[in-house]
């Protein structure tokens, strides 16, 4: 067994994990943002699922809608479904993908709600046919109008993006080196930023390709464990982390020294030790433990129906630093009580999401 330290140019320079870039409206955002939407708008709704499977009769077999929302009537569940088929286009959908997509719903007679959702609107003659066939058309875009506008029940003027900024007080490590210890490596060794990872059989490791990125995901996993629990607690307590900060820097609390190891076996990381390729076992992190506030880059966006603009529902989408987790507030044109959802993908959604349920919040509403 031995324990080794990397060298300072594997270090990590204070991130709680991978900086957030320009956020992409990705199709898989489009179906959740949809989905929470569809929650908000049918507060008796007992289901909401993306990516379920509805009978088509005509062509004897399940046919995959976006989302469907399973209500219940008179005190019971019942079949009914309302079908949205999501649609992201860099162009609007013309009257031929309309007329498809209504032509798929139409054969589905388990449905009796039947709707089209497109974050790249409609042609007008792609209006008509929906009108025609009974499909409701309705459009996912920036949320770019007063809130007085289309959602008076709040009672507030100004934008969106205006009247809920978001922003996070994470828990962050500074200063930090590594510890690595390889039960079976046969001499000392070092390990750097840029080292290649493998995989027990030698290949490269299918997650991270160098230390570097495993660096950000040993962050933020020991952050995860640690944020809950003193001395971290009791000081973000005494210590409230400002908004702002004289000095331009990123507004943060008092930083202490800690440490925490990891078990990391399980992650079956390889590294080339100079005496043959072994697996780490363990890693502890030595630095400085401190809150600082991040100012997330949040999308707003409003559900509404074409052409009439009315709104169904607004969401504000607030990304954090893993991948696949979100915090959405959710808003009715109807009430003032605002949705609140955490939303944590399993890393097996992240590429493929079909029957993920959208469940009521346990968290209580408020104004």
């Amino acid at each position: 067994m031995v324990g080794i330290e990397s060298q300072p140019n594997g270090r990590s320079t204070g991130s709680w994990g991978p900086q957030m870039s320009k956020l992409p409206l990705s199709p898989m955002l489009i179906q959740y943002l949809v989905g929470l939407c569809c929650l908000k708008s049918h507060p008796e709704a007992v289901d909401v699922t993306i990516g379920d499977m509805v009978l088509d009769p005509a062509a004897s077999k399940q046919r995959d809608v976006d989302v469907t929302v399973t209500i219940s009537e008179f005190g019971s569940v019942t079949h009914a479904f309302k079908a949205y088929e999501v649609k992201h286009e860099s162009n609007p959908l013309d009257v031929a993908e309309v007329e498809q997509l209504c032509l798929k719903l139409l054969d589905m007679p388990s449905v009796t709600h039947r709707a089209i959702v497109s974050a790249s609107g409609f042609t007008s003659s792609a209006q008509s046919k929906a009108a025609r066939h009974g499909i409701t058309l309705y459009g996912l875009r920036p949320w770019t109008r007063p809130l007085q506008e289309q959602f008076p029940a709040l009672a507030m003027q100004g934008m969106a993006e205006e009247c809920f900024p978001m922003s996070q007080v994470l828990l962050c490590w500074t200063d930090v080196h590594y510890a690595i210890i390889a039960l079976e490596a046969k001499g000392p060794f070092s390990v750097l930023a840029d080292d290649r990872l493998f995989d027990s059989l030698g290949n490269e490791h299918p997650k991270y390709k160098m230390f570097s990125d495993y660096q950000n995901e040993l962050l933020l996993r020991s952050t995860e464990i640690l944020f809950p629990l003193e001395p971290a607690v009791i000081i973000s307590r005494t210590f409230p982390v400002p908004y702002t900060s004289s000095d331009g820097t990123v507004p943060a609390g008092p930083a202490w020294p800690h440490t925490h190891t990891l078990d990391v076996h399980s992650d079956d990381i390889h590294v080339e030790t100079g005496k043959g390729v072994c697996r780490i076992d363990l890693i502890t992190i030595n630095g400085y433990l401190q809150w600082q506030r991040a100012i997330n880059k949040s999308l707003y966006y409003v559900m509404d129906q074409f052409p009439n603009g009315d709104a169904f529902a607004g969401a504000l989408i607030s990304m954090e630093r893993r991948e696949g987790h979100m915090i959405a507030l959710v808003f009715s044109p109807k009430t003032r009580d605002i949705g609140i959802h955490f939303v944590r993908l399993a890393e097996k959604h992240l590429n493929c999401i079909r029957r993920l349920k959208l469940e009521p919040p346990d968290v209580p509403t408020g104004s």
